[in-house]
């Protein structure tokens, strides 16, 4: 069931640049870092209920708010239902631990994924007393006009589903209160060459190059060939922009005999065309792409020749992944919502997570400032549902890469779930 429009919410009365390059060297030696605060983990979040009433006079305790908007009743409404259910589940999680120092209140607003609601969405939340921190925007136009109303309120947003880069979310001032909980696209690629790594070992990779994408399809190719797969040979044959014909490329790359091809591009429908060539040209060897093509446009016009794709995806599927965090997290939105989780619910489920814990390492108390929050963000290191959280100590405070995206498989006309990107086999 989708929520009706958020009107702008009143006030809380008073409480008690370009696309980064990614390093060769960390695509092949990425580790983890150093960081200055630990969360417990969403496994203690869900396992500490508080099922029974305290005795004596109840403890009076801070509370924080939450800020989250999304699109709720738009075209996007699938993405930000799941994102602010998630959220919500988490919030009601914490409230509910008999040793939590303080409450969270989430003030939802449902911005559309248009412009002039998301900053107003942006103000209203901004009026708020209590507020710490966002989470959200939910698509590319509402983050590029609610973030700089953030960035100068000194105030973090935690962008759970929206890549920065590919919104155009650059400059010291955003990046000192924008938090991405997602890889971004300049590592999209790092999953996909290390299974052609580590499960398939492959020494000559093709990539099918779709200039209908610009600079995201280029620069996917130029991260394969600077680290490729085996650290074998890489050979890339571009497809124009001005046709939808990828036979002549496929033949051109399977003349090299490959052994594995990559399609670098966003379109489920030229991603299809391309299917259907490899398969028409007999090509049988693992095919892969990027989540951008994981609609069902892409299972449709592929028909047979989608069977057997792998795409890599910065969401997981937690009713799938089998850790006690998943197993527990699934169990509470099923019963809380009557369904499965939805693509991002986990997600943005960490990300309230993630700022409980910044709340809680700063001493939990009314005096929190937003700034504060934004500056202990990227310094905590967070395990959540989806993955661990943990961002790099440099100016762009980059989500660490390791262990952080995942791997589907197309079969039987759906996407399978085949787990963490370093697991699956």
């Amino acid at each position: 069931l989708n929520p009706p429009p958020r009107p702008p919410a009143a006030p809380d009365p008073s409480p008690p640049e370009p696309v980064r390059r990614l390093p060769r060297r960390r695509i092949l030696a990425i580790g983890g870092l150093a960081v200055a605060a630990s969360g417990t983990g969403a496994a203690v979040l869900l396992s500490r209920r508080n099922t029974t009433a305290t005795a004596g006079t109840p403890r009076t305790v801070p509370a924080h708010t939450i800020g989250f908007q999304a699109d709720l009743t738009g075209l996007q409404k699938d993405t930000g239902t799941a994102q602010e259910r998630g959220a919500a589940l988490a919030v009601a999680t914490h409230n509910a631990r008999a040793d939590a120092s303080f409450r969270l209140t989430l003030a939802s607003y449902d911005d559309r994924g248009e412009t002039a609601r998301a900053k107003d969405a942006a103000r209203s939340l901004l009026a708020r007393s209590a507020l710490r921190a966002v989470v959200g925007p939910a698509t590319a136009a509402a983050a590029r006009a609610a973030g700089p109303l953030y960035a100068a309120a000194s105030t973090p947003f935690v962008l759970v589903s929206v890549d920065a880069d590919e919104a155009g979310l650059s400059g010291d001032s955003l990046r000192r209160t924008l938090c991405e909980t997602r890889t971004s696209g300049s590592e999209r690629a790092l999953p996909v060459i290390l299974y052609l790594t580590r499960v398939h070992a492959t020494r000559r990779t093709a990539v099918i190059e779709d200039q209908a994408a610009g600079q995201t399809a280029w620069d996917t190719s130029q991260y394969i060939r600077e680290a490729p797969p085996s650290e074998g040979t890489v050979t890339v044959y571009p497809v124009a922009a001005g046709t939808d014909d990828f036979r002549p490329a496929v033949a051109k790359a399977l003349a090299t005999d490959p052994q594995a091809v990559i399609h670098a591009g966003v379109s489920p429908s030229r991603a299809a065309a391309c299917a259907r060539a490899l398969a028409a040209a007999g090509f049988t060897g693992p095919r892969m792409g990027f989540e951008t093509v994981m609609r069902p446009a892409f299972l449709t016009a592929a028909g047979d020749a989608a069977e057997g794709w792998i795409c890599e995806a910065p969401y997981t599927e937690p009713q799938s992944a089998g850790t006690k965090a998943s197993k527990a997290f699934t169990a509470a939105y099923r019963k809380r919502y009557g369904q499965a989780p939805g693509r991002w619910a986990a997600e943005a489920y960490d990300a309230v997570g993630l700022i409980a814990c910044v709340l809680d390492a700063l001493g939990g108390g009314p005096g929190i400032e937003p700034g504060q929050v934004a500056e202990r963000l990227f310094r905590t290191a967070y395990d959540g549902v989806a993955k661990p959280i943990r961002f790099t100590q440099d100016a762009t405070h980059t989500l660490n890469a390791e262990k952080a995206s995942f791997l589907y498989q197309a079969r039987d006309g759906d996407f399978r779930f085949l787990g963490r990107y370093d697991q699956a086999r």
